[in-house]
Parts: structure tokens; C-alpha cells; sequence
């Protein structure tokens, strides 16, 4: 006689008719009576079925037993022995799932005879916040107007985009590092998007123009800056000091100690203010979004990088918890995404990290 159990993770929520569980794998939600509750209470770590289904007295027994099967359809009860989960979401979790779940399909409007009620409906609401985050109490240290030259070819940057690990301890100059940060962070030019207003065009791809990215550079040595913390305006084009004492072992203990993270010139920290997002597009799915703009400006920042001959490594293993404190920000409002940092690469040849070797060895077969 088989066994069976609650699900080990559930997703549940409370909504006005009670409690609601959402179904595995599926953008459902399914209400559970206060019987049915009990009926998943009941089941356990494990439970033969007929035990369950008379457990609740014989005059209930029908019922129960047809619960059960409901139950087990939706993935709230599982046969013993079987995580009741495809393998991929055994090894990242039912919150994930969750999230996967909740952000497909989402309906943007686009050509919907509702898309006009609603642009309209956000932009009287108020509340937009705004484009551009500064410090404008902070001491500043403004950046060179004028970015330097990128003449190399398209076809040679893309040759030698690599993740770099070791870097000479040379200084990066001012010029290449405004220019760094200009093309990586920087508004080139403005569009009028009509109800939306003025908007940004930038090199990286943003949804809907929101740009919701910002950096904070950890300066270790870079020509005519101060070692420091300090935040890139990007309507500005300057670096506001935050605090001048950030030393290379702080920024270790945040990345778990990889060597790259600050053992070149400097450390870029990247943020999601996440309402520019969110007062725009209001589902679920637009949590991904700033993932996908945070890869966006990380792969700019790699390919100037790589074109001013700098080498480029990028990260998410920190803490983010204590990057957020480290840059002082809100964490409901704006948390860690990305780390990029660079200095001038170790090795003769452009083409390969100096920790690296190529052709790779050769193996016996």
C-alpha cells in the first residue's frame, strides 16, 4: 500500500476567501479549506493512503479519499520517495520555481486597445522617480569631458574581450577611466518617448529606456583620484566621494576573496534603483528585467574596457547584504546586482589571460 506526503516547500499566500497555495509548476493558486488544511496537515512526512483516507472518521471516507486524489493531481500531496519536482527545481527550490512560474506570460499591452488607459492611468498617478541619482553635498571630483579615442576594429575588440584575473599593478589613467565610465554608465543623448517624456539612450540595451543601473567605484589606483568609495553621476559625468577610506581588504571580505575583484585598478559595485522598473512595468515580470540590464551594461563595460587595452573581470559572488552597507543604500530600494572591475592586464599577449594557457594541453585518449 503506497505512501504519501505533503510536499515538502509550498508557496501560500493569504488572500479575502482564506488561504491559497500555489500549484507546482503551474500559474495557479488553489484555496485550501480549513478541512483540507487539516487533511495536508495530517498527511505528514508520510502516511499509507487508506490510513489517511479513514483517518477523518468512515462517514467522511469518500470525501477524504477524493481530496486526496485532487491533492496529489496538483502537486500539495506526493507519493513517498518522490520529491514531486523536475530535477531543475529540485536544485534551485521552490521560491524559484515560484518566481519562474509568476513571471511568464506576462501581458505587456503591446497593440492592445488597453495600452493607452494605462500609460495614462500610470503617468497621473505621479510618484515617477527620477533618472538620475546624485550626492550633491559629496566633494566631487569631476571627470575629463572629452573620452578618449576608441580606434580599435569591432573585429579586434571581440578577439580579445576576455575575463581577466591578473593585472600588473600599473595605474589606470584618468582619461581611461572617465572614458571607461562614460560609455559604460553615461546618457550619449535624449529622446522624447511622449507620455513617458524625455528619456535616455545610452549604449546598453534598457527596458524601456528606464536605466535603472547605477555604479559605485571602489578606487584603489587610478591617476589623479584618491583611493575612496565614491558614486559615478551619470548626469554629471563626476565621482561623488562617499568615504575615503575603502581599502582592497574590505572589498575581499565582501567577494568571498577573489583575488580579481580588487586587485586591480578599481571596483565597480552596480545597483537596481528597482521603482524606475517598477512604476513602469507593474508584474511580476519585470523582476527579470534588471538582470537582463545589469548583463547589458556588464558586457559594455567588458568590451570598452578591452578596447581602452584594459582587462575586464565581472562577478556576482559577494555579499550583497554587505555591499548594500558598505554603499549606504536601501535594500528595499535599491540593491547590489553586479560587480566589474579592471586594471592593465598581466601578459604579452592580448588575446589570452596570463592564466591561461592555449591550445590547452594535450590529453591522452
Amino acid at each position: 500500500m503506497h505512501r504519501i506526503r505533503r510536499r515538502e516547500h509550498l508557496i501560500c499566500r493569504w488572500s479575502p476567501g482564506g488561504l491559497e497555495v500555489g500549484i507546482p509548476g503551474r500559474r495557479q493558486w488553489a484555496r485550501l479549506s480549513a478541512d483540507l488544511t487539516a487533511l495536508v496537515e495530517k498527511a505528514g512526512d508520510g502516511i499509507k493512503a487508506d490510513d489517511l483516507a479513514v483517518a477523518f472518521g468512515a462517514e467522511h471516507e469518500p470525501e477524504v479519499r477524493k481530496a486526496v486524489q485532487a491533492l496529489l493531481a496538483l502537486g500539495v500531496l506526493v507519493p513517498v520517495g518522490d520529491g514531486g519536482r523536475p530535477p531543475l527545481w529540485e536544485r534551485w527550490g521552490d521560491v524559484a520555481q515560484r518566481f519562474h512560474v509568476e513571471t511568464r506570460d506576462a501581458e505587456y499591452l503591446v497593440d492592445s486597445p488597453e495600452r493607452a488607459g494605462t500609460v495614462e492611468e500610470i503617468v497621473a498617478g505621479g510618484g515617477a522617480p527620477g533618472a538620475f541619482k546624485e550626492y550633491p553635498d559629496r566633494p566631487v571630483v569631476p571627470l575629463p569631458r572629452r573620452p578618449l579615442p576608441l580606434n580599435a576594429s569591432v573585429e579586434d575588440v571581440f578577439a580579445a574581450r576576455r575575463t581577466h584575473r591578473r593585472f600588473t599593478g600599473d595605474p589606470v589613467t584618468l582619461d581611461q577611466f572617465g572614458t571607461l565610465l562614460f560609455h559604460s554608465f553615461a546618457p550619449h543623448r535624449f529622446v522624447h518617448s511622449g507620455p513617458f517624456g524625455v528619456l535616455q539612450c545610452r549604449v546598453s540595451a534598457s527596458a524601456g529606456a528606464r536605466h535603472e543601473v547605477e555604479a559605485y567605484a571602489v578606487v584603489h589606483n587610478v591617476t589623479g583620484v584618491e583611493p575612496g568609495l565614491y558614486h559615478y553621476s551619470a548626469a554629471r559625468h563626476a565621482l561623488e566621494l562617499l568615504d575615503d577610506d575603502v581599502p582592497r581588504e574590505r572589498v575581499a571580505e565582501l567577494t568571498h576573496h577573489q583575488e580579481p575583484s580588487y586587485e586591480g585598478a578599481f571596483t565597480l559595485f552596480t545597483t537596481a534603483v528597482a521603482n524606475r522598473l517598477a512604476w513602469k512595468y507593474r508584474h511580476p515580470r519585470a523582476y527579470r528585467l534588471w538582470m537582463y540590464d545589469a548583463g547589458h551594461y556588464g558586457q559594455t563595460f567588458a568590451l570598452t574596457a578591452t578596447a581602452l587595452g584594459l582587462g575586464p573581470f565581472q562577478t556576482v559572488a559577494f555579499v550583497d547584504s554587505r555591499v548594500e552597507e558598505l554603499l549606504g543604500v536601501d535594500p528595499d530600494e535599491e540593491f547590489a546586482v553586479y560587480l566589474l572591475a579592471a586594471g592593465v592586464p598581466d601578459g604579452s599577449d592580448p588575446l589570452l589571460p596570463s592564466d591561461f594557457a592555449f591550445p590547452p594541453p594535450a590529453r591522452p585518449v
